[in-house]
């Protein structure tokens, strides 16, 4: 925490660093308090303040030291004397309290006037410095500094030997971590990886050890593993998840060894609407198009319009639309249109008929993108031999969430129709076994369903009708709506959907939106879409007219059904509405 420029600052950590007695170590939580009162910090480990008379007497004392310093300090730096004794002051201050980053600033402005001898000295005093807070982001930024100063290579196996005394104490201390890290670990990696190891094997929960060990394995994203030192991975966590079913952190560095940086976005859809006069891009992910990333050509002329968002938003988004000219001659032309991502060099082409108003392409689908994209094995036997070795485990710790969670991206991973059964039973015992988490379960199975659904409805062809039954599904959100661009019948009726999102904008040929029964009070976001022409929102929580305002931008909505809602029941309901929208027919019975 840097200190500002007056003397007067007062930090928070003002106290005397407390005592850590060895007998109340060996005694636990469990010790006997007699005059001292114990409080329990994290990581099960206790310190000790004295009784209260004599603990504000050491603050006092302390605090008039510290105002001292800091108002001599700020004085030598006004006049900008920063000597021998401005790093003595300095290091009165940090020596008792190594988080005032003005003092560390001040001694990073002196050093270079010292002798050219002052690195040793220095290291060994920020080891001090972390000796009174070993978790003092000041002193560790301190300390790389330092030796990124010293006029030789550092002295790593010293440094390493530090981080080794410090994580000693504290396995998780995430300073000592980076620093090692830092030090270039890439170095001597084998090496690394048995120092992870052996923390590892005293305690199996240990967040930062696994992060060490994955970095040192995965230095960059989207790398994988050789097959040999996989399984020889997979073998360390089998014995950590069986020791402790119930601990995440083997479960989380089982599943980033699995996965892979996300897929890059691409074009997975082109649609060309003549009457709309509107060209629909969509793609595998959000996207925020800038300036000559996007490009279309029609009939080989760079098309000049700006490209606008299907969500009627200025963030990120999957559909992107661009206005087409007008006809030239008038009528109906036969049409070619380019396409090209600035990030994805090949391009995508479109043509549409002369005897058509509207013409499409869609990239054929993966299963696998719409469950678990950034899935990065494709062995099919290691992946079952994963997913039978959870469901062993969870014959012995049926409530194992980190194990239920791995078992249904495992099961996605394989065949996402094929184990869909199983994927459901899964994901009811994952929301029993962990209820806090329920919110996060819930959009899970969502995803799941609404997965199941975009495979199982198909490509539209050849003008059909397009169906996306979604009823009864208990779903609690809507996703991967994008990847079914061409759906013309969405049905969600039956769900726990609290509103209609935004990515609904991407359906260019959407027509008929059943969301009856449902817990949406309001559309505010609701994208305008150009070719819906019937809505139906029965059961649902919707008390206000004003609620539905963002359907005025439907040009073709011809029919609202809003029976069983508290609108319907209001007595101006049917005027308000009829004021709202004009042309549509509305029935609240």
């Amino acid at each position: 925490m840097a200190a500002p420029n007056t003397g007067e600052y007062i930090p928070q950590c003002i106290a005397v660093p407390y005592a850590w007695p060895r007998r109340m170590r060996k005694a636990g939580r469990g010790g006997k308090r007699r005059d001292w009162r114990a409080s329990v910090y994290p990581h099960g480990r206790l310190k000790l303040r004295p009784p209260d008379a004599a603990r504000r007497r050491q603050r006092e004392e302390k605090l008039r030291l510290y105002r001292s310093a800091m108002a001599a300090l700020m004085d030598k730096r006004s006049r900008g004397e920063l000597d021998a004794e401005a790093l003595e002051l300095t290091a009165a201050v940090l020596s008792a309290n190594p988080d005032v980053g003005t003092c560390w600033n001040l001694r990073r402005c002196a050093l270079p006037r010292q002798q050219p001898d002052w690195v040793p000295a220095e290291l060994s005093f920020v080891g001090g410095c972390l000796g009174v807070n070993p978790k003092s982001y000041g002193a560790w930024h301190h300390r790389l500094w330092v030796l990124g100063h010293a006029p030789a290579p550092p002295p790593r196996p010293a440094e390493r030997a530090l981080c080794a005394r410090l994580l000693a104490a504290d396995p998780r201390n995430f300073h000592a971590w980076e620093h090692r890290r830092a030090l270039g670990a890439e170095e001597d990696p084998e090496a690394e990886l048995a120092f992870a190891g052996d923390l590892l094997s005293r305690d199996f929960s240990n967040f930062s050890a696994w992060h060490h060990r994955l970095r040192l394995l995965l230095p960059r994203p989207g790398g994988a593993l050789p097959l040999p030192r996989l399984k020889a991975e997979l073998e360390l966590v089998q014995s950590a998840v069986f020791t402790d079913p119930h601990d995440q952190s083997a479960w989380v560095y089982l599943r980033c060894l699995l996965s892979k940086a996300a897929p890059p976005p691409r074009v997975v859809c082109l649609h060309v609407d003549r009457e709309d006069a509107t060209l629909a891009v969509t793609f595998s992910r959000p996207v925020l198009v800038g300036a000559g990333q996007l490009r279309a050509w029609l009939d080989g002329s760079a098309l000049p319009g700006a490209w606008l968002s299907a969500e009627g938003r200025p963030r990120p988004a999957h559909t992107w639309l661009c206005p087409l000219p007008p006809a030239t001659p008038p009528g109906k032309p036969r049409l070619h249109l380019r396409v090209t991502w600035a990030p994805d060099p090949a391009p995508r082409e479109l043509t549409l008929p002369a005897d058509q108003d509207e013409a499409w392409w869609q990239e054929p689908i993966a299963a696998r993108e719409l469950f678990w994209p950034e899935v990065g094995v494709s062995d099919p036997a290691l992946l079952q031999e994963l997913a039978q070795t959870c469901r062993e485990l969870l014959e012995l710790e049926p409530r194992s969430r980190g194990c239920l969670l791995t078992l249904v991206l495992l099961l996605w991973a394989l065949d996402p129709e094929l184990h869909a059964p199983e994927t459901r039973r899964r994901l009811r015992e994952l929301r029993e076994a962990d209820p806090l988490r329920g919110g996060f379960v819930a959009d899970a199975a969502s995803r799941a369903e609404a997965g199941l659904a975009v495979l199982g409805a198909g490509p539209a062809g050849g003008g059909g009708v397009a169906k996306l039954r979604l009823n009864g599904k208990a779903l609690t959100s809507l996703p991967l709506v994008e990847r079914a661009p061409l759906v013309q019948e969405l049905e969600v009726a039956g769900n726990e959907l609290g509103g209609l999102p935004p990515a609904l904008g991407g359906l260019r040929r959407l027509r008929v939106l059943d969301a009856s029964h449902n817990k949406v009070e309001t559309l505010r976001g609701f994208p305008p879409l150009p070719r819906l022409e019937e809505l139906r929102l029965d059961g649902n929580p919707i008390s206000h007219a004003s609620a539905l305002a963002p359907l005025a931008a439907c040009p073709r909505l011809a029919r609202l059904r809003l029976a069983g809602t508290p609108l319907s029941s209001a007595p101006e309901a049917a005027a308000h509405l009829s004021r709202l929208l004009p042309r549509v027919e509305v029935a609240l019975a």
